[in-house]
């Protein structure tokens, strides 16, 4: 299968390209710029198209690859996002509309727009499935909210299948040393924790996050690409299904690193130093429902445990 991945050298698409790759697929990422320390992950393209998805070349280039399936991760970040609307437009909006009206016609078969679990904004309570109210509370939750819409529009009135995906909060090493994934919660709370040897959280440690790792990000589209029928109801969650609280990882980060190391980390919030074994878990506010995604058979693999030890070996082996 012909796969075509925009954004394939970011913290996301450098994952999904490399695993698509393993599996025999041809994988045709589109980036920016390659840089030279990308050529081991590049020799395993089967074609790499350097390139600005705003330009119109860039897109009748995409089209004329004729690929099976199309990843679109291209974005721009959360704090970018709330620049000038003509620029967030030209590039969180616009794009996915060019390529589906362009890819179409030369017989694109699916369309996997990845969306964000932010179009429901911060007061998510009780069981969020699918749907549950959209509320976008930021710009980067609305344009992507935007994009969804062009896919609905699309899946509905053509032959391909489009699909959105709503991702909660991914974490786990990252392909390139240049991703910018450490202002992530759980990378930035696992590099605080090798490296400065305390975690320091930023608040009281209350507010609850659904974390799910890159590996299983992986599986899931894995399996929304095998589907072969035509999806009506073309939105879906990527979640793990378990809420914690930014404390409660705190408190599994400092365990992991105990088990590993033989090492008692102190915790920090705003109010000081933390004891853990007074530290009880909140029940959960919400709930991000993956039932939906379970039903083609997805079972998250990677448990908190095991994706912070993941971190912890990629810095033991990345250390300088």
């Amino acid at each position: 299968m012909k796969i075509l991945i925009t954004g394939a050298n970011g913290y996301v698409g450098a994952r999904l390209a490399g695993y698509f790759a393993k599996q025999g697929h041809q994988v045709i990422p589109l980036v920016r710029k390659l840089d030279k320390k990308q050529g081991d992950w590049a020799s395993h393209m089967f074609n790499v198209i350097e390139g600005d998805i705003k330009e119109e070349e860039i897109i009748q280039r995409i089209a004329s690859i004729k690929a099976d399936v199309i990843i679109h991760l291209v974005s721009l970040d959360h704090r970018q996002s709330e620049a000038d609307p003509s620029v967030v437009n030209e590039v969180n909006v616009l794009p996915t509309w060019r390529l589906l009206h362009a890819c179409i016609p030369h017989g694109l078969k699916k369309f996997i727009y990845f969306s964000t679990a932010q179009v429901y904004g911060g007061k998510m309570t009780g069981e969020v499935d699918e749907n549950y109210p959209v509320n976008t509370g930021n710009m980067y939750g609305l344009t992507h909210y935007l994009g969804e819409n062009i896919c609905q529009h699309f899946n509905t009135n053509s032959s391909c299948n489009v699909i959105s995906v709503r991702l909660t909060n991914s974490y786990g090493s990252p392909v390139f040393e240049e991703n910018n994934c450490w202002w992530l919660a759980i990378n930035d709370l696992c590099r605080s924790a090798y490296f400065q040897k305390e975690i320091r959280l930023l608040s009281d440690g209350s507010p609850q996050r659904d974390f799910i790792h890159g590996d299983d990000v992986c599986q899931a589209l894995d399996l929304l690409i095998g589907v072969g029928d035509k999806i009506k109801e073309n939105v879906y969650h990527i979640s793990s299904g378990n809420t914690v609280s930014l404390l409660g990882l705190a408190c599994k980060i400092q365990a992991v690193f105990e088990s590993r190391f033989g090492i008692n980390l102190p915790i920090y919030n705003i109010h000081g130093l933390v004891d853990s074994d007074q530290v009880n878990e909140m029940p959960p506010q919400f709930i991000i429902s993956n039932k939906k995604l379970q039903e083609l058979g997805f079972l998250p693999q990677m448990t908190l445990e095991e994706g912070i030890n993941e971190l912890f070996t990629y810095f033991e082996k990345n250390e300088k």
